[in-house]
């Protein structure tokens, strides 16, 4: 609308300056000049007035770009809190749980008997003596030397294999 107004109101201006100074051909080859400048500085105008409204819009995208950021931070900031508050109850849930298992370790050590000794591995009720290894002894040497059998030597000294050394102490049993 203001686009048309302003090519009549060129339009007027040129026609009246070229009725003035009357119509020759330069006069007629002016007012096309003028025309046509006015029709360019027309459409430029309409450019300007649609980067104009482009920019308008953009900017009212940037600024409800800019609300919506707030509002993030805002909720951000809120879980952050929310986060914090989460980690000091599950510390005193965790504490909580640790003093609560400690108790009842406790009560079930209280309520278990004591542990019985160890019942003894090898039981000899006969009298005896120690024998000192000499060079050439063996276990199965001593045992038949004393009538007795390896397996309560080694019971009786806690041996598990049938090495000994001589000037080893071995206790035996007694010969009656």
């Amino acid at each position: 609308m203001e686009k048309l107004a302003l090519v009549a109101a060129f339009t007027a201006m040129a026609g009246a300056i070229f009725a003035q100074s009357g119509e020759g051909a330069k006069e007629a080859f002016l007012r096309q000049q003028a025309y046509a400048e006015m029709q360019r500085v027309s459409g430029e105008v309409d450019v300007l007035r649609q980067n104009f409204s482009d920019l308008e819009s953009k900017v009212r995208q940037a600024s409800a770009m800019k609300e919506e950021i707030a509002g993030l931070k805002g909720e951000i900031a809120a879980l952050k809190g929310t986060i914090a508050e989460l980690r000091r109850e599950m510390q005193a849930q965790r504490g909580e749980i640790v003093n609560d298992l400690s108790k009842k370790i406790v009560k079930i050590q209280q309520s278990q008997p004591a542990p019985a000794a160890p019942a003894p591995q090898f039981e000899y009720k006969g009298k005896t003596q120690e024998y000192t290894v000499v060079s050439g002894d063996t276990l199965s040497v001593i045992a038949r030397a004393l009538g007795t059998k390896i397996s309560i030597i080694k019971g009786l000294n806690g041996l598990k294999s049938d090495n000994i050394k001589p000037g080893q102490k071995l206790v035996v049993p007694a010969i009656e």
